[in-house]
């Protein structure tokens, strides 16, 4: 009975462990700001209403807070999206309404608000990302939302993206990326507060390079981040799935990659010495052929209205490559400098993988 007691209480220490360390890192935004009549003055007690807005879409997202005796309020754990800052009638003040509020992941969004007397309703509508400065957090970052993403030229995969921001550069030879000058292997990879980077290497796998139909906000932290990152001697790349919603909702289709469309590959030249003399091999690289196809389908929706969702996301990678290698080998006569043919071969190869 012991050993059993034991057991379940070390199962449950080592379950909570993990339950903070989830929810330590960056998932969520904030919204803030100040009730002011339209003389400026502070208006306390005023009860201010958040829900969520998306387009042809009502998400279950709803909190309310009121006014301190400074007029301020503050809602925090608010997750990525658009929302809707309403504030309820009160004594000699009508109510207002500002659309479009944008959250971004690790942000506090200031929304100020000037009620108008004599119970008079107004609303406010915001049609564009304001660019407002958050005056809370020292830290420097580049935030792309999924309205982003899709005006912007990318690949399949939300890393094709990274380099938007200004710190960000690619670093072919280790197959990651530079933030602010760092090695590749010195970033931090994080997907729903769970750290996913590679452990020997540092880098991304490509298992937890997630295609753009999963994703509702991509951060890049470059410098200046919170305790919590302090793993990180490069960057932070923190990212959030999207979730579902009160309506039933999904979406499907295909991209696809024609390999005679990319660039040319380049040619080289090896040469090996042997005791006869050096033979130098000329291998020239031909264009792969084959066509990647990248289909891709989602559903989500409420589990319990208001309460609970769900929402599920199939994205296969199909790549096919084929593939002709040509290789050909020369004598040097060192003496005369003349190159005579010993061999000429070619094969060709055609695979097809799926991720």
């Amino acid at each position: 009975m012991s050993r059993t007691f034991k057991f379940i209480f070390a199962t449950l220490a080592l379950a909570l462990s993990f339950s903070f360390t989830a929810i330590a890192q960056e998932t969520t935004g904030s919204i803030e700001g100040t009730i002011t009549d339209s003389a400026g003055a502070v208006v306390p007690g005023v009860e201010v209403v958040i829900t969520s807005q998306a387009v042809g879409t009502t998400v279950g997202f709803r909190r309310t807070t009121t006014t301190d005796r400074n007029g301020f309020y503050r809602v925090q754990q608010i997750p990525p999206g658009s929302y809707i800052v309403s504030t309820t009638p009160t004594a000699g003040f009508g109510s207002a309404t500002t659309n479009e509020v944008r959250v971004e992941l690790g942000r506090s969004t200031p929304v100020n608000i000037a009620l108008a007397a004599g119970g008079e309703n107004f609303e406010v509508t915001v049609t564009a990302d304001p660019l407002a400065i958050d005056p809370t957090g020292s830290q420097i970052q580049t935030n792309l939302s999924a309205r982003a993403a899709e005006l912007l030229p990318k690949g399949t995969n939300f890393t094709s993206l990274l380099t938007v921001a200004p710190a960000v550069r690619n670093e072919p030879l280790s197959g990651g990326f530079q933030i602010d000058g760092a090695s590749g292997s010195e970033n931090t990879f994080i997907i729903d507060g769970q750290e996913v980077s590679n452990f020997r290497t540092g880098t991304l796998n490509l298992n937890n390079n997630i295609p753009f139909q999963m994703i509702q906000e991509v951060q890049i932290k470059s410098s200046g981040f919170e305790a919590e990152f302090g793993g990180a001697t490069g960057g932070v790349v923190n990212v959030v799935t999207r979730g579902g919603s009160n309506q039933l909702r999904g979406e499907t289709g295909i991209e696809f990659r024609i390999a005679k469309f990319q660039g040319n590959p380049r040619n080289f030249l090896r040469q090996t010495n042997f005791p006869g003399g050096t033979v130098a091999e000329y291998i020239p690289v031909a264009k792969d052929g084959g066509t990647d196809w990248f289909p891709y389908m989602s559903l989500g929706g409420p589990i319990i209205k208001d309460r609970a969702w769900f929402f599920g996301s199939y994205a296969p990678q199909i790549i096919n490559i084929d593939r002709t290698v040509g290789l050909y080998g020369s004598n040097i006569n060192p003496a005369t400098r003349q190159i005579t043919n010993v061999n000429t071969y070619a094969f060709r190869q055609k695979n097809e993988y799926a991720f």
